[in-house]
């Protein structure tokens, strides 16, 4: 049975998550991790709002999740170790994740997937939350946008 981890960070959502689309297409079992890594986003750590968002959030999640017959695993703990012991505990044949945008994120996603492809697994990782990717849509001199207007027309 080909078992796929579908890594959770922000979206926690059922329906219109790439992520979880994908796996789901691409394997017989899915397992939703969410690792709590909060000082992975220092300087940018949570605050009490956010930690409340998320503490709802992972509680909403886990219960819709648990009404499909699924369960929401969490854990706790660097990402990168926290994946690596779940890949041996369960012998997954890769990890699939949405991105994130903030600098230190993505060189952590990065890490991770290159660790995932020395390993021989399948790493993924989706557009989650924007309509276009950062680098998608450029000026006519290759460039990323600097003001609103032109992008807009």
């Amino acid at each position: 049975m080909r078992t796929l981890i579908l890594w959770l960070r922000r979206d926690f959502r059922l329906s219109d998550n790439a992520a979880l689309a994908a796996a789901l297409a691409r394997a017989e079992h899915v397992i939703p991790l969410y690792i709590h890594a909060p000082e992975e986003e220092s300087p940018f750590q949570p605050g009490a709002a956010s930690r409340w968002w998320l503490h709802q959030s992972l509680s909403i999640f886990g219960d819709a999740l648990a009404r499909r017959g699924s369960r929401l695993l969490l854990r706790q703990g660097p990402s990168l170790g926290t994946l690596q012991q779940l890949v041996r505990e369960t012998r997954a044949a890769g990890v699939y994740w949405n991105h994130l945008y903030e600098p230190r994120a993505v060189a952590r996603d990065g890490e991770i997937k290159r660790w995932g492809c020395q390993q021989g697994l399948e790493m993924a990782s989706f557009s989650g939350q924007l309509l276009h990717e950062p680098g998608d849509t450029l000026t006519k001199q290759g460039t990323p946008y600097r003001v609103f207007t032109p992008f807009y027309k």
